[in-house]
């Protein structure tokens, strides 16, 4: 497990740093962009860990804190929704027996944009386990229930496995083989 968490660490802190870069040219380093995203799903042997970042628009419709009790009610309601579906996001095959576990969920302002309320990001991040390890078997990722995300980069890191794929608006299948 010591070996997942290092190596989700490192991806993560990557991840996090290219997303924010202001220098590059391409779309998956350019910092907050509306609908898009990026999730990083690890495995070492049963246990896993699933981390989901994006511009909070394409989760809440809007970026800054919730003042009235009506944005403050559309935060809660994608928070539980965000916790109730990640299941559906990212489809295990159900011979796994995969539980899902809460770990961080919520808006978080943008890197540089603290206290100025335009720009915030959504940050989720799930432990995984599973009865079996998810190797040989396939992984679905689904952002429908969240019609607003249109593009996310996808990592899925399972024992020796690597992949990279990109959700464009419909579900998309990662072969763990």
């Amino acid at each position: 497990m010591k070996k997942i968490i290092f190596s989700f660490a490192l991806f993560s802190v990557a991840a996090f740093a290219d997303s924010h870069s202001k220098h590059e040219k391409h779309r998956e380093h350019e910092a907050h962009v509306h609908g898009s995203g990026s999730l990083a799903i690890a495995f070492d042997a049963n246990k896993g860990k699933i981390e989901f970042l994006g511009a909070a628009e394409g989760i809440l419709g809007f970026e800054y804190q919730p003042r009235t009790a009506k944005d403050k009610k559309a935060a809660a309601e994608a928070t539980e929704r965000f916790e109730k579906d990640i299941g559906k996001i990212v489809q295990m095959d159900p011979a796994l027996k995969c539980q899902f576990t809460k770990d961080l969920i919520g808006q978080v302002p943008e890197k540089g944009e603290e206290g100025s309320g335009k720009h915030s990001d959504w940050a989720a991040n799930f432990s995984v386990s599973c009865a079996k390890d998810p190797v040989g078997t396939k992984i679905k990722v689904d952002f429908s229930s969240f019609e607003r995300i249109k593009d996310v980069d996808i990592t899925v890191l399972a024992g020796a496995i690597q992949k990279s794929v990109e959700y464009k608006g419909s579900s998309v299948i990662i072969d763990l083989n």
